[in-house]
């Protein structure tokens, strides 16, 4: 870019006479100063000796060429900073949306430190539903070894198991995680878990992946022949059933187990990750038709509601109304228009950016024109993205079930800058052609129209001719 002139050099120039090229290329410059906040460098009387120099032939041409640019990044400027302004109010509306979702889940994550009130009958049909869970869960031998051992084993060995903080995936890591002085127990819990298994007090299954390799070491264990390394390798790929532990008399560690309620086991289940404060003698008022308590809404269900009501996917009673479908295209449709605006500002901001490289303007640092508008924009775009992607983020453990605006939500695509830009192709045949039409009223509007994108989008059916 050309650096900025000086009040003396161009006082200069006036009166040494400036072709019509110079003359218009000044007052373009002026108005681009001003736009950005800088002080004018052409004084009323300069704009005068400007507009009243004899020019003839070329300079006239250059002159009007200069004065179509000057309309056209008038209009350019308005026209950008209100296509900036329209597509970020609509993606903050998005935002807002998404903000509270976020919201909703940090108070979720408070909420879930608490215990989750129920009535006796409730509970008791949330242990009974973990209890048939566990009954019918495959257990391997290792992990069955692993309990025996803690069922023989001093209370404290445990805690100093856990305390160590060991990533235990394998019977070999748990045998690795006991010291020295239990190891004799260690050997105990497997011995006892074997002679179960070869009694057939405990039979054990493997998988049909494991059944070449398992059964060759599964005859020597029998037999008591089988190494330890072995016998760790091999008690990994044989499961018995929650309901042949529950059954064999041996193990009365399983009984206590499958009866009593554990937070966190199978907690793809909802009702498994919570702890429970159970109510005796709860009012009518606060139960269901089943017995259940229903208790006052949760904090965190007020903070969604308010904007599924406002978009229609529930009533004043909570009902659903509008189906997550339909609402879900309402808002694509939305965010379509958001993305019109995005490629209008684009759009203006390349034609501008390309014009001021062709005639050699000085521009404010680095990003061209409108680069605070552009700015502002991608601040707003990157924050939508960023939320959209934390939505679809797989939902922890203390989280409630997706919300209908969630669901609605997920239906909007994030928004990828580049594929709203013209394509480079279009770009290159602007450079080579900006200043074509440069005359009259229409410049901007013709080249924004002439845009093409790799997706088939045109502005000529929203920017008619006239």
């Amino acid at each position: 870019m050309a650096h900025r002139m000086k009040k003396a050099t161009i006082s200069k120039l006036l009166a040494k006479g400036l072709t019509g090229w110079e003359a218009g290329k000044l007052i373009l410059q002026d108005l681009i100063d001003s736009y950005h906040g800088r002080d004018s460098v052409l004084t009323e009387a300069d704009m005068a000796t400007i507009q009243n120099a004899p020019m003839e032939g070329a300079d006239v041409r250059d002159y009007n060429t200069f004065m179509a640019l000057c309309r056209g990044f008038y209009r350019g400027f308005m026209l950008g900073e209100s296509a900036c302004k329209d597509a970020c109010l609509q993606i903050t509306y998005f935002d807002r949306a998404l903000q509270n979702v976020e919201k909703r889940r940090t108070v979720e994550l408070f909420e879930s430190f608490g215990p989750h009130v129920v009535t006796q009958k409730q509970y008791e049909g949330i242990v009974a539903a973990q209890r048939e869970k566990k009954l019918e869960f495959e257990y391997s031998l290792g992990y069955v070894i692993e309990e025996r051992f803690y069922a023989i084993a001093p209370p404290e060995v445990k805690k100093e198991i856990d305390a160590a903080g060991v990533d235990i995936e394998s019977v070999a890591d748990f045998v690795a995680a006991v010291c020295e002085a239990y190891g004799d127990l260690c050997k105990q819990a497997i011995d006892e878990v074997r002679r179960l298994h070869t009694s057939g007090k405990l039979p054990a299954v493997c998988q049909k992946r494991d059944k070449k390799k398992a059964e060759p070491l599964l005859a020597k264990w029998k037999t008591g022949r089988l190494s330890a390394r072995d016998t760790m390798k091999l008690v990994d790929m044989l499961y018995v059933t929650g309901q042949q532990l529950y059954d064999c008399a041996e193990l009365p560690e399983w009984k206590g187990f499958v009866d009593k309620y554990q937070r966190h086991w199978f907690d793809d289940d909802e009702r498994f990750r919570h702890v429970y404060a159970v109510l005796d003698n709860c009012p009518e008022t606060w139960l269901t038709e089943n017995d259940y308590y229903k208790g006052p809404a949760k904090p965190s269900e007020w903070i969604t509601r308010s904007t599924e009501l406002f978009l229609g996917l529930v009533n004043h009673d909570d009902k659903a109304k509008k189906s997550i479908q339909s609402v879900g295209v309402e808002l694509r449709d939305r965010l379509d228009i958001a993305k019109q605006n995005i490629r209008l500002f684009l759009a203006v901001k390349a034609i501008l950016d390309v014009a001021t490289e062709a005639v050699d303007l000085d521009i404010l640092g680095d990003n061209g024109v409108l680069a605070g508008p552009n700015t502002r924009l991608g601040a707003h775009i990157a924050l939508y993205n960023i939320r959209l992607e934390e939505l679809h983020e797989e939902r922890s453990s203390w989280e409630s079930g997706e919300t209908r605006l969630e669901k609605a939500l997920k239906m909007l695509p994030a928004i990828d800058l580049e594929r709203l830009r013209p394509s480079p192709e279009s770009l290159k045949q602007l450079k080579g052609e900006i200043l074509k039409d440069a005359q009259g009223e229409e410049w901007l509007r013709i080249k924004v129209r002439s845009l093409e994108y790799d997706d088939s989008f045109s502005f000529a059916e929203l920017l008619p001719k006239d």
